[in-house]
């Protein structure tokens, strides 16, 4: 390696990374998936598109190192490199030394490392919407270029049936030799990229010789109109909600609840990623597109073939802005939705705060004026209770009713007795509200050993007469 490169790119930090990372390979031999490699050797004679495949699966170490070290299986024209997880969160199914010995066997640039580590066991969904971007290496004997990019897969499940993955590309393509090594790196050992990726070695070495960026193209076509349908199985579960909120009545029952606003949060996460996770996309289709251009240059691909393959990528690329500008709109729609409905749900609970005020305020009401009579009645029956007194008896003789003489004592100390608890009740009442605004007046506010700048009443001007005097 060109020492100025290796200190440019400081490639030691990407080997130190590499062995300190617990998280992204496996820690023995003993593997579940093996390492894949498929070599295609040209045909001997020109008029002839017929090629020969072999494909070798290494589960260990030294079943690795025995087929790079035959000096029979260097011939190849183009090799794959297959490398999975077991499952998208799983460690990668290859151990560090393994690895290693790839990369030093065809001589990959240690920054291709980036790519393996973004493969990793975890348990969160973090890196969402983080790609390895384009990225290309050249000298005067090979073209390496290596990315990831992310990609919606349908998984069935009923609350959550697409999921995003993502894939890593590598490719080494040696100039003299015309001959292109490609590394793929899986979410799963059976995936659709690897399979479309293994019938084009055995059935069209021919195209892959006349277009070394042609698999490319492959890989993404095995994912990349996925994402519409991902986009409209979110977008069928937000229309619903999004009508019935629009349409809500809050004097009305309510048709919404809050368990809804979770669901419309959660839509709103579906459709988040999409932007970042496509725009990277696209810059990868841009650095094909200049990538076949310096191809054409080099007299390694014709002009036709790289007009045909600029086509396909400028078809991608508008797909691609499509699908940003409807994941942004129903990101937006997905908000708009979740303050509606917040908005709905608070004034409901609102207007039903303020029914139960005004049925208090009835019930307050109905308290006071029983508390009144009682004032006004009690007094005089108090009276009644203690004088014993017999306002009226019946004359015997001439059936009439004699009122008693002393009846205007019981009226007097009724009425002075009525009074008297009346002012009683009402200045007992009454009491702390004096007390408030004689503070107000004479005393000191609550505040007022604070400072100025954190004082309630300074905060607003028309109940802050220091704020008006200034």
């Amino acid at each position: 390696m060109d020492p100025m490169d290796f200190l440019a790119t400081n490639s030691l930090s990407f080997w130190t990374r590499f062995e300190n990372s617990t998280k992204c390979f496996e820690l023995d031999s003993s593997l579940t998936e093996s390492v894949h490699i498929i070599d295609t050797i040209a045909a001997q004679r020109p008029q002839s598109t017929t090629a020969i495949s072999k494909t070798q699966e290494c589960a260990n170490f030294g079943e690795l190192k025995s087929y790079l070290s035959n000096g029979s299986n260097l011939n190849y024209s183009s090799r794959l490199i297959s490398i999975s997880q077991k499952n998208s969160w799983s460690r990668l199914q290859i151990t560090k030394p393994m690895l290693r010995e790839l990369m030093e066997h065809h001589e990959v640039h240690p920054t291709f490392l980036e790519v393996p580590l973004s493969f990793s066991y975890r348990d969160t969904d973090e890196e969402q919407s983080f790609c390895v971007p384009w990225t290309v290496r050249e000298d005067e004997n090979s073209i390496q270029v290596f990315y990831t990019f992310r990609y919606a897969e349908y998984k069935g499940h009923p609350n959550e049936p697409w999921v995003i993955r993502q894939a890593g590309v590598y490719q080494r393509f040696d100039i003299h030799k015309k001959s292109s090594l490609y590394v793929l790196v899986n979410a799963s050992p059976q995936s659709a990229a690897y399979c479309r990726a293994l019938e084009c070695f055995s059935k069209y070495e021919h195209q892959m010789q006349l277009d070394p960026l042609w698999l490319h193209g492959v890989i993404h076509a095995s994912y990349f109109m996925y994402w519409r349908e991902y986009i409209a199985e979110y977008e069928k579960r937000l229309l619903p909600i999004a009508d019935m909120t629009t349409s809500t009545m809050i004097s009305e029952p309510l048709r919404v609840s809050h368990d809804m606003l979770g669901t419309v949060r959660f839509l709103e996460s579906r459709f988040l990623p999409l932007r970042p996770i496509l725009t990277s996309f696209e810059e990868v289709a841009d650095g094909l597109q200049v990538l076949g251009r310096s191809l054409v240059s080099g007299a390694c691909v014709t002009e036709a073939t790289q007009l045909q393959m600029e086509s396909r990528l400028d078809n991608a690329r508008r797909y691609t802005r499509t699908f940003i500008r409807t994941a942004l709109f129903l990101q937006e729609r997905s908000n708009n939705t979740a303050t509606l409905l917040a908005d709905t749900l608070a004034f409901r609970n609102q207007g039903v705060a303020q029914e139960q005020n005004g049925s208090m305020v009835v019930l307050t009401r109905s308290a006071v004026f029983i508390t009144v009579i009682t004032l006004i009645y009690l007094p005089w029956t108090l009276v009644t209770g203690i004088f014993g007194m017999e306002f009226f008896e019946l004359d015997l003789k001439t059936n009439r009713l004699i009122t008693s003489p002393q009846i205007w004592i019981y009226f007097v100390t009724a009425m002075v007795t009525t009074m008297f608890t009346v002012v009683l009740y009402y200045g007992m009442a009454g009491l702390p509200n004096l007390r408030k605004l004689g503070a107000g007046f004479y005393g000191k506010s609550e505040d007022e050993d604070l400072p100025q700048s954190i004082r309630r009443s300074s905060t607003d001007v028309e109940k802050s007469p220091r704020l008006l005097a200034s």
